[in-house]
């Protein structure tokens, strides 16, 4: 795990930020490309990639990522969403999250479980599967599928929050290989040090607010049981990991401090353990970055 300081990230935000940009995004698809190689290297005993981590931590994009990197090596993939197999609120019991007072949206009882052991017993036995499609703006599922299958010369990768939960795969671990990816990195504010699991917050804050009709406020509120979550239905199975991506971008903080700044409530940020951030926005400088973040970039999944 690195610590970045934060008096360097503003130096550099400062003084070239499309040079900053560039070399933090080249880091981050340096990681995506070591593990492609691996993964195509293997794709006949282990047709099957399970990328899993936790909230905010960018499994769709980089995904995606690897999807791409996989094709230019010459095989054919696709992608399977977890969090499309959600169920439509208001149609099941949400579980409730008796520690923190909330409802447990991080449970996988939030999920179609009976489809999604289906499909993916399908999938093991070469038949076509219909994947369905969420929206989280609407919490509901929409009526458009996507017909997907194995084959000799392809790969799929499915990715969510459960990937490795072995109650959900049903033995498919043992046709697939395991990439786990989080926020990783801290930063040390000269202050306090804000934790991966806080730079996260800021990224899953922007998101919810901007695609998935949650307000920070609401961010805040669920924060804890999110991380309830995450050591229930994460930590347990991180061992199935065969490689890792850290996919925190240095630059990123001075962004979402900003966009956040006059959204967090401090006594709020107490209350769900994140007093660090209220007690540093203020140090983040700003920094240039319209016009230099790639199309590739993790940070288009929070920010658009």
């Amino acid at each position: 795990m690195a610590t970045y300081q934060l008096d360097f990230i503003n130096k550099q935000a400062k003084k070239n930020p499309e040079d900053f940009i560039i070399q933090c995004e080249q880091h981050y698809i340096n990681q995506i490309e070591l593990v492609a190689e691996e993964l195509v290297n293997n794709h006949k005993q282990k047709p099957i990639a399970l990328l899993c981590g936790p909230s905010s931590s960018g499994k769709t994009t980089t995904a995606d990522r690897l999807c791409r990197s996989i094709k230019k090596k010459g095989l054919n993939v696709d992608t399977i969403s977890m969090d499309d197999y959600y169920l439509t609120r208001g149609t099941y019991e949400v579980p409730w999250d008796n520690e923190n007072d909330v409802y447990d949206f991080e449970s996988p009882l939030c999920m179609d479980l009976p489809l999604l052991h289906e499909h993916l017993k399908k999938l093991t036995e070469g038949e076509e599967i219909e994947v369905p499609t969420f929206d989280f703006a609407k919490k509901e599922r929409t009526g458009k599928v996507k017909p997907l299958s194995l084959s000799d010369d392809k790969m799929i990768v499915i990715e969510g929050i459960h990937a490795f939960n072995e109650t959900l795969m049903g033995g498919l671990e043992q046709a697939s290989s395991g990439i786990y990816i989080s926020l990783a990195s801290s930063v040390d504010t000269g202050k306090n040090v804000l934790t991966p699991d806080q730079l996260r917050f800021c990224r899953r804050a922007v998101r919810d607010a901007k695609f998935r009709s949650a307000s920070v406020e609401m961010t805040i509120k669920q924060w804890k049981s999110v991380r309830r979550g995450e050591r229930i239905y994460i930590d347990p199975y991180k061992f199935f990991a065969s490689y890792a991506i850290d996919s925190y971008l240095p630059y990123e903080t001075l962004i979402f401090m900003d966009i956040l700044r006059d959204e967090l409530n401090e006594n709020e940020l107490v209350d769900a353990g994140l007093s660090q951030i209220c007690e540093t926005e203020k140090l983040f400088s700003t920094i240039d970055y319209q016009n230099y973040i790639p199309e590739s970039s993790v940070l288009h999944e929070f920010i658009g």
